[in-house]
């Protein structure tokens, strides 16, 4: 009797990634907007007196929703949950899951005192970075599976052309805030302005 032809193994779809992703991504917004705390009294100078916490609550509220747009334009491409892919996934949510932590030190030392600690500016910008870093490993790991399409690789390059320029400023932006901790913060608000659109630079697009 003729054996029976193994089933073609079928790949596993990446949609169950990106639902994943997204959870994790709420939680970490969840996280950081229970760091934000009410003043004790209720006068709007004491209210006032919270802008700093609310500054960067913004700013890293307003770069994690850049995270996900872009994340989400990303995974638009993924044909497979390779591990590969499902592990620079993991790599790139553990850096993005730091971010509260990091925001919540920034704020504190910078209620604090008069102005901002250069420590915790200077590892907030590192935290930038290390994010950076661990989108363009995620962002590789899918292109990989596209290697055929001579367009895709030459947005790619591009794509990664702008992850360098972005690591080289969130790079700038350390020593930066032993300078001027407020320089460090533009330099970093900056930079992340450039991936507020997906397709801008000619990134990986549809």
């Amino acid at each position: 009797m003729a054996l029976r032809q193994a089933a073609p193994e079928r790949k596993a779809s990446p949609d169950r990634l990106g639902a994943f992703s997204d959870g994790v991504i709420a939680v970490i917004i969840t996280i950081m907007l229970l760091e934000l705390k009410a003043p004790h009294e209720a006068t709007l100078a004491a209210l006032a007196a919270l802008w700093p916490t609310f500054a960067s609550y913004t700013l890293s509220y307003f770069f994690i929703a850049i995270v996900w747009v872009n994340h989400h334009h990303l995974l638009r491409y993924a044909q497979a949950a390779e591990p590969s892919v499902i592990w620079s996934n993991f790599g790139f949510l553990f850096s993005v899951s730091l971010i509260p932590f990091f925001t919540s030190w920034l704020a504190e030392s910078w209620t604090a005192g008069s102005r901002m600690a250069p420590l915790p500016t200077a590892l907030y910008a590192a935290n930038f970075l290390l994010v950076t870093f661990a989108h363009s490993l995620f962002e590789t790991a899918i292109a990989r599976q596209s290697v055929q399409d001579p367009q895709l690789k030459a947005k790619l390059r591009s794509a990664h052309r702008r992850n360098w320029f972005a690591a080289l400023v969130y790079s700038l932006a350390i020593p930066a805030a032993w300078l001027h901790p407020a320089c460090s913060l533009a330099l970093i608000l900056g930079v992340s302005l450039l991936y507020f659109a997906p397709e801008a630079g000619k990134r990986i697009a549809h």
